[in-house]
């Protein structure tokens, strides 16, 4: 976390195993209180600024041997990446002559949706050996339209 102003999701959780403290914060509170642009160490430090064993947050032990080692959790950032479906995708291939995939057009979940795809896909590749498979199962199969002239 570079600033708290930077951080998505809604809470804020800093949590202490030597003093057994925790505590859990709204973002939009601390933005509040301290603004957007304080940094994960700046707030850190304020929020344990009660603690009895804090001289620096992760400094060495005290000479009682305990140290605070309070450690400030935000929420993970939120993926970019698309969330996968359970199950096994459909896959639509367009193969050449000597039998090999060529290229992979697509790779759908739902069978509705991959089955749609698959007839566009039939009508762009008109000479083409085309599939649609899920892993090594064939779903569709159109073989290789052969021309009059390469008869």
């Amino acid at each position: 976390m570079d600033w708290l102003g930077d951080v998505s999701g809604d809470r804020i959780t800093v949590e202490c195993p030597t003093c057994k403290r925790y505590g859990s914060y709204r973002i939009a509170g601390l933005i509040e209180r301290f603004g957007p642009k304080i940094t994960g160490p700046e707030l850190l430090s304020a929020l344990t600024a009660s603690c009895r064993y804090r001289g620096t947050v992760g400094a060495s032990a005290d000479h009682a041997g305990s140290a605070c080692i309070a450690s400030l959790n935000a929420p993970k950032p939120a993926s970019l990446e698309p969330p996968v479906p359970p199950g096994s995708p459909f896959t639509i291939e367009v193969w050449d002559e000597r039998g090999r995939v060529e290229m992979r057009l697509a790779v759908i979940y739902p069978l509705d949706g991959a089955v749609g795809a698959y007839a566009a896909v039939e009508g762009a590749y008109l000479h083409s050996e085309i599939t649609l498979r899920q892993g090594i199962r064939v779903v569709r199969k159109r073989e290789r339209i052969r021309s009059a002239t390469n008869a």
